[in-house]
């Protein structure tokens, strides 16, 4: 009878134990994802400085503004990783629209406030590059973690799903923002 007894508390205590280390694995993801999010709501909120910059050297078009304000709503209203990545590709469209204005305008790259400007879009740039890396980590580790027989098990009775990649498109690997010839 003890024995009985002894058995159901192991089996109690591993999936006690089996239950927080899924969820703190999931935590973790999670806080993963609110970091890359912020950091790609911070790239968001440059852009209409950057926007103002160029207003100072060339006759900007009013719908790239609105093209802008729109895409920074769409982040504002970001509800998973996918949302993520398509805000994300049209943001990188945008900034080669940006480019091919550097072209036209080269005092535009020679500019103070925009020397400025490109700075801190670079250092967020490799931010968010750190945030997705570590975002893609956990979830690989989250995803193969619930994966594994018998958790695969438990992971299906607590409803522990798996979680999707931040991954880039074609466009955004192939496409580069040059502001300066130093970045080529």
């Amino acid at each position: 009878m003890y024995i009985i007894a002894i058995v159901i508390v192991i089996i109690i205590i591993a999936v006690i134990i089996i239950y927080n280390t899924m969820l703190s694995k999931k935590n973790k993801l999670l806080k993963a994802y609110s970091s890359l999010d912020v950091m790609l709501k911070k790239r968001y909120d440059l852009i209409p400085n950057i926007v103002d910059t160029v207003k100072a050297y060339a006759n900007y078009e009013k719908g790239t503004l609105e093209k802008i304000m729109g895409i920074r709503k769409r982040a504002d209203d970001c509800k998973d990783i996918e949302d993520l990545v398509n805000v994300s590709d049209d943001f990188n469209n945008f900034m080669g629209d940006i480019s091919l204005l550097f072209e036209k305008y080269p005092d535009l790259k020679a500019g103070e406030n925009f020397m400025h400007l490109q700075k801190v879009l670079n250092e967020i740039e490799e931010q968010i590059s750190a945030a997705r890396r570590t975002y893609n980590a956990h979830v690989e580790n989250y995803n193969t973690y619930i994966s594994f027989i018998p958790l695969n098990i438990f992971a299906k009775l607590f409803n522990f799903k798996k979680f999707d990649f931040f991954e880039i498109n074609e466009n955004e690997k192939n496409s580069k923002i040059w502001f300066n010839e130093n970045n080529k």
